[in-house]
């Protein structure tokens, strides 16, 4: 009896070979696995950085082909059409016709032409002859003038002149308030026909305004045509205007 017990004790604390084998199996390969880890950290953390290599870059040699230009199609002629010969044309000569009986038809006589009219020529007229000019005898030219008659003739024209230049002329007010006078001797040229040609003071007066006073009087006035027998031709005059306070 007691031996059967320890007998089955035994046999149930010792395990199987089967299960222990498996066990150690296990436990080599995960001590295995550890070391495997364990290296690989260390390989990485050990092993230098592994450069990039960097691709190798590939050149493609093109080289430029001239082909050859593509032969033109030769494009065949069309043939000529045939010509059709021609028709041989037999020429037949025809009978010769009859003769027929020839009529004569008399011409017409030919119209008379009419008579050419008759061209009446009518003289000339008669071609009037111009009167003759009556001859015309200028006057014969007076006798010149002496010295004495020509300065007779202009002492009676200045002294139609002087009463016109004095009614043509205005004392300025300056002149009248202050009593005061002057004389100016004025130059002018008057035309046959009375016109004034230009005037000027020859010989001035001290006081402006009397000069400008007496050339306004002459460059205003209105002349007299010359007398008849005094020369036809313009004439310089030369006059002593007064200007003064008791002038008009």
């Amino acid at each position: 009896m007691t031996t059967t017990m320890s007998r089955a004790t035994n046999y149930s604390l010792v395990p199987e070979p089967k299960e222990r084998h498996f066990k150690y199996a296990v436990g080599g390969a995960v001590a295995v696995e550890v070391l495997l880890v364990l290296g690989l950290v260390w390989y990485g953390h050990s092993r230098p950085p592994i450069n990039a290599v960097k691709p190798k870059e590939h050149v493609i040699a093109v080289q430029m082909v001239t082909l050859p230009q593509p032969t033109p199609k030769v494009v065949p002629k069309p043939l000529p059409k045939p010509v059709p010969p021609k028709p041989v044309l037999h020429h037949v000569t025809p009978p010769p016709p009859r003769p027929h009986p020839k009529v004569v038809i008399p011409p017409k006589p030919a119209p008379t032409p009419p008579a050419p009219p008759v061209k009446t020529v009518n003289p000339p007229k008669p071609v009037p002859m111009p009167a003759p000019k009556p001859v015309v005898t200028p006057p014969p030219a007076p006798p010149p003038l002496s010295a004495q008659q020509t300065a007779s003739l202009m002492g009676r024209y200045v002294g139609l002149l002087r009463p016109m230049i004095q009614q043509n002329l205005h004392v300025p007010a300056e002149l009248r308030a202050m009593g005061l006078s002057g004389k100016a001797t004025v130059e002018f040229e008057i035309s046959p026909t009375g016109q004034l040609l230009w005037a000027k003071i020859i010989q001035p007066s001290p006081l402006s305004a009397v000069n400008r006073a007496a050339l306004a009087a002459v460059k205003n006035g209105e002349f007299p045509p010359f007398l008849k027998k005094m020369p036809k031709q313009n004439t310089v005059f030369q006059i002593d205007v007064e200007v003064g306070s008791g002038s008009s």
